[in-house]
């Protein structure tokens, strides 16, 4: 049932990575600029924060399979309508639906996860997945890439739906449900605003989901510059940039690996301020390279590596501890996280957009996000000692 589960978390990693490649070729097939090419990005990732929020309650109040069912046909059919959009606004536009489709399969996917595990197990259950959540960064631009040799960008999108239907397919026959009628709880109003309104109110969960935003905004300022900086400053073809991408997200993957052996000597508590910290360090290598000189493309692409491995190591520990006290509204509770880390990344990605082809922005807005992440920890760390106690 992992493995399904994980599946089924890839749909959004695919869905944001795989036309990466395609970018540059995209802003001169539509006419458009940088910025207005990577709204498409922005939509998708405004759509999975605002989606969640609808799917977190609905997941809590009917069940998890029900509502990962639909998210799956509404990601069919977005992916079809990405297909015939020629317009750079109307793909923005599509491309919202097919974030609003994710969001329901992200949210499930974390609920169900939390409805079997709490704690270090959920933080190593959760890295446990990355072995095949982090072949979907993977093999997401490398097989946009490979499209692109024998098509144009538009069968990018063809391809996603024929994804959505394979998982469509494997969640119909193989995701079990996971939250008994008994546990279930109301979608009315009042009980959903209820909800929202004791997790506000928590200052530690709301540090701990700041802290996974912020990180998560990394990961972002990367994905939605690292094409244009790549491809365009350091000249990179869209082959090799997705190769440089790959080795990136088996970097990512193979330290989520060694995150549960961490966990179990220092706490999830302890790896999470150890990896605000590398986020921190990294990224104050890069900014140099990028701001002021030519920074040697190895070098760049080995500091791009640490500031990933950092958000890889974040993410479980981030998620483990914010989700810890809430497994009888996991599903609201990981919605209005995952709401948070989109909310942050939608605002990064047309920022490092502005900021062209160089990577000074993108550089700028990944040292700001690790300093601030690094911050808010220092200050969960002084201020809810309980936190670090959580086995």
């Amino acid at each position: 049932m992992v493995v399904v589960v994980a599946l089924l978390m890839s749909v959004s990693p695919f869905t944001m990575d795989m036309y990466l490649p395609a970018l540059p070729e995209m802003a001169r097939a539509l006419d458009a600029t940088p910025s207005q090419v990577q709204l498409s990005l922005t939509g998708v990732l405004v759509g999975l924060a605002l989606g969640q929020l609808v799917a977190g309650p609905l997941a809590d109040a009917f069940g998890r399979r029900r509502p990962v069912l639909v998210g799956l046909v509404g990601h069919i059919v977005a992916s079809l309508l990405c297909f015939v959009a020629r317009d750079p606004d109307l793909l923005a536009g599509t491309r919202l639906l097919q974030g609003l489709s994710c969001a329901a399969v992200a949210v499930v996917a974390m609920a169900t996860v939390r409805d079997l595990f709490a704690g270090s197990g959920y933080a190593r259950v959760m890295s446990r997945m990355f072995l095949v959540i982090g072949v979907a960064p993977v093999l997401a631009p490398t097989i946009g890439g490979g499209v692109l040799t024998v098509a144009e960008w538009p069968f990018i999108f063809l391809a996603l739906a024929g994804l959505g239907v394979l998982l469509l397919v494997v969640a119909a026959t193989s995701l079990p449900e996971t939250l008994p009628p008994e546990r279930r709880g109301q979608a009315t109003f009042t009980a959903v605003r209820a909800s929202y309104r004791t997790l506000l109110g928590d200052p530690t969960y709301l540090s701990l989901i700041l802290v996974g935003g912020l990180m998560f905004s990394t990961l972002f300022s990367y994905v939605s510059g690292a094409s244009f900086v790549l491809q365009v400053r350091f000249g990179l073809s869209q082959q090799q940039f997705a190769l440089v991408f790959a080795a990136n997200a088996v970097g990512l993957t193979v330290l989520a690996q060694v995150n549960p052996l961490l966990i179990r000597r220092f706490g999830p508590a302890n790896v999470l301020t150890c990896a605000t910290v590398l986020g921190l360090v990294s990224s104050a290598l890069l900014f140099p390279l990028l701001v002021f000189g030519e920074g040697p493309l190895v070098a760049v692409v080995a500091v791009l590596a640490l500031s990933v491995a950092g958000y890889g190591l974040s993410m479980p520990n981030s998620q483990a501890l914010a989700l810890n006290r809430q497994g009888h509204r996991a599903g609201t509770a990981a919605a209005l996280m995952g709401f948070m880390q989109f909310v942050i990344g939608s605002v990064v990605a047309p920022v490092v957009g502005l900021g062209g082809a160089d990577g000074v922005a993108m550089a700028t807005a990944m040292l700001a996000a690790t300093a601030c992440a690094a911050s808010v920890m220092w200050f969960v760390v002084r201020r809810h000692p309980e936190t670090m106690a959580v086995r």
